[in-house]
């Protein structure tokens, strides 16, 4: 009889979240982007984001009061202890930070919500009431506005993340070209890095890789355009994903892979489409706007290349019938990004394993500690975005090589070796004996280095038992060792 496997906590958390989110959008005039919120924390915005999500924008006033409850607080993913006590400091902030607009000829300061919210006792309600200032951002809108699914932005950790975010949704461009202090000017950071290596490790691709990974409907890559020596511009490449799986009913049985890497012809792509009245599958490649279309003559063509590119992510169409529970959907889908999350979790600070696609067998790649990024421990260079693709497909194909580091075997060569040694027989007198290599032991000396003890057959009588070499040998002395005894072999 099967047994049930039982969800995981961040399992029962995502299907939690996703259903307290579902039909929450962010509604909001494009020039709202452009206020200045940087004495804000990425708490507080995700906060602010939601009591925004439950404002009607098509209405001509604002409510008296906007309820939003401590269960919506803790899906937008805020991890905090005294969850109340943060709730209430967020509020204050919100309320008494005013947001500053550069209008060009003058500066406009706005004011976010009033400072008389109430926390209805013994329920879990927050009651807010939005200040008259905001009426022209949020309501009786009807064009120059801009909306998204709040469930796309909750998993973020960087707030710049969330104000680009919001920047590549008010625009309808796929191709965006920006100066680097344009792109500064939107984030609030400018005047800051003055380094623009510093601003792309530190800032640009934390936010892009935080997009890809938790947005549903962004996919977002870049190319740099110098003029002379200097990068001047970024030019993003965005993909709009207009179905959100998450939010979204599907009808087609296999809109549980959209979106999903797989590799083909030596590339690696996503899932964009599958048409099943014609029998295609639109494959749209990794980090470039190329698409692959893959004509198949029906549709049982169609399932088993689909069951071919993503092996760990197909699921017979038997076990989708009828309304299945999202939980114990995502069980039996080995999804890549959980195991990147996972992987990154237990190994932030360790190892994660050598001789890895594109790097020599001597460099160790490990996981930063600060950042979660892959870095070569051997050089100290945090590895690209595009290299780290890959090896995190490598190892998600390659599972048992996660944390391990594959070590050069320099004593390979030398078993099963034969060599003499010179030495008295039983009667006294010298005699040659042949041996044979059988085995090379790691051990270490007094002072701790690694050195090697012999393991070896007496060839002369292979009725003995193996014997031990009475010293450890540094690998030079060993090769020295077997070299010169071996050329008594006449």
């Amino acid at each position: 009889m099967d047994r049930k496997i039982k969800p995981t906590k961040q399992q029962l958390f995502n299907e939690e979240q996703k259903k307290l989110l579902k039909n929450r959008k962010v509604v909001q005039l494009n020039k709202f982007i452009k206020g200045d919120v940087s004495a804000f924390s990425v708490n507080d915005l995700k906060i602010f984001k939601l009591i925004i999500s439950k404002v009607d924008s098509k209405e001509s006033l604002f409510k008296d009061f906007y309820e939003i409850t401590t269960d919506e607080i803790k899906a937008l993913n805020i991890n905090e202890k005294h969850l109340y006590s943060e709730t209430r400091k967020t509020l204050k902030r919100l309320a008494n930070i005013y947001i500053t607009f550069d209008d060009g000829d003058s500066f406009r300061e706005v004011g976010l919500i009033r400072n008389d919210f109430k926390f209805e006792k013994y329920t879990k309600k927050v009651l807010i009431n939005f200040n008259r200032d905001m009426d022209e951002y949020l309501i009786n809108l009807k064009k120059n506005f801009f909306m998204y699914d709040l469930i796309d932005i909750v998993n973020f950790k960087f707030k710049h993340t969330i104000k680009f975010y919001e920047y590549i949704k008010s625009q309808s461009l796929n191709v965006i070209k920006l100066k680097i202090e344009t792109i500064k000017g939107i984030l609030d950071l400018k005047n800051k890095y003055s380094r623009y290596t510093n601003f792309r490790t530190d800032v640009l691709e934390i936010i892009l890789e935080e997009i890809n990974e938790s947005s549903n409907t962004l996919y977002i890559s870049y190319t740099e355009e110098r003029v002379g020596p200097k990068v001047e511009y970024i030019i993003f490449h965005v993909k709009r994903i207009k179905s959100d799986l998450f939010l979204k009913d599907n009808k087609s049985k296999y809109s549980y892979l959209i979106g999903k890497e797989c590799e083909y012809l030596n590339k690696f792509y996503i899932l964009e489409k599958v048409n099943t009245d014609k029998n295609i599958i639109i494959l749209k490649e990794l980090l470039a706007n190329n698409f692959t279309n893959i004509v198949k003559d029906n549709e049982d063509g169609i399932k088993e290349t689909l069951k071919e590119l993503f092996k760990d992510e197909f699921i017979e169409s038997s076990s989708l019938d009828g309304e299945q529970d999202e939980v114990q959907r995502l069980l039996k889908v080995k999804d890549f990004r959980k195991f990147r999350e996972q992987v990154i979790k237990q190994y932030r600070g360790k190892q994660l394993g050598n001789n890895l696609p594109g790097f020599d067998k001597e460099n160790i790649i490990s996981i930063q500690e600060e950042t979660g990024y892959l870095i070569n421990s051997t050089t100290g260079v945090i590895i690209k975005k595009e290299e780290s693709l890959i090896i995190w497909r490598y190892l998600y194909k390659n599972r048992d090589l996660v944390g391990k580091i594959q070590k050069e075997d320099l004593t390979k060569e030398y078993i099963n070796k034969i060599f003499f040694i010179n030495k008295k027989n039983e009667f006294g007198d010298n005699e040659i004996f042949k041996y044979m290599v059988t085995d090379i032991k790691e051990e270490k000396d007094d002072s701790g280095e690694i050195k090697y003890r012999l393991h070896i057959q007496n060839l002369n009588d292979p009725l003995q038992e193996i014997e031990k070499s009475k010293s450890l040998l540094s690998i030079e002395q060993l090769k020295i060792y077997i070299e010169e005894n071996s050329k008594l072999d006449k």
